[in-house]
């Protein structure tokens, strides 16, 4: 019988996982690639929180970024902010929801273009504020004509003194605004100039030449 030596088994080259450098490298270029997308847009729902300045113009959503408050960028100041908004909602509203935040000047709708689920910011415009109403402690002109142009004056001789704001209802034969004021004896109705649906304003003034 005739022995025959069997083949020598050569081990095989363990494959070389080339995949694996371009899916590390994609890795470690996707973190870097959003930790740098956070540090130079920092402009998020979670850290534009009431009291923030921001910089930019709202009407160049991207130009809008967050900013020291002081520093001569600082355009607006956060007044407000509502979550769970609706861009289109807002665009038919007029940022009417921002009227119970008193020093509102402009709004901003933070979120995707057509988003459900965005956040509205009301801003104050610290370069060039708007029209301001009267707030409960203000005195107004004693002449009756001279109180309805609401020029605040100094309460010393003063005609009329504020107290209480109340919202105006949609209807007018449910307006009892100011009946919960006892001492109310007069009121004047304040409307936000150039915000057709901003809704009205009622103060409840107190007669101070009776």
């Amino acid at each position: 019988m005739e022995n025959y030596l069997a083949p020598a088994v050569e081990p095989m080259a363990p494959k070389k996982r080339t995949w694996l450098k371009p899916v590390i490298r994609l890795g470690i270029f996707g973190v870097i690639a959003l930790i740098a997308f956070f540090v130079a847009n920092p402009f998020t729902a979670s850290s534009t929180e009431v009291g923030a300045c921001l910089k930019g113009s709202v009407d160049n959503a991207e130009s809008v970024k967050n900013t020291e408050c002081g520093t001569p960028d600082a355009n607006f100041k956060v007044v407000g902010k509502q979550e769970n908004k609706s861009e289109i909602g807002l665009r038919i509203s007029g940022g009417s929801e921002c009227d119970d935040y008193p020093t509102t000047d402009a709004y901003f709708f933070q979120g995707k273009k057509g988003a459900t689920d965005g956040t509205l910011l009301c801003l104050e415009d610290l370069k060039n504020p708007g029209e301001r109403a009267p707030v409960v402690g203000d005195c107004l002109p004693g002449d009756a004509e001279e109180a309805k142009k609401l020029a605040k004056v100094d309460c010393a001789g003063a005609g009329y003194k504020v107290l209480a704001v109340e919202k105006k209802p949609a209807v007018a034969l449910n307006d009892e605004t100011c009946a919960q004021v006892p001492s109310a004896d007069a009121k004047l109705s304040w409307h936000r100039a150039g915000s057709a649906l901003a809704q009205e304003r009622v103060l409840c003034l107190d007669d101070l030449k009776k």
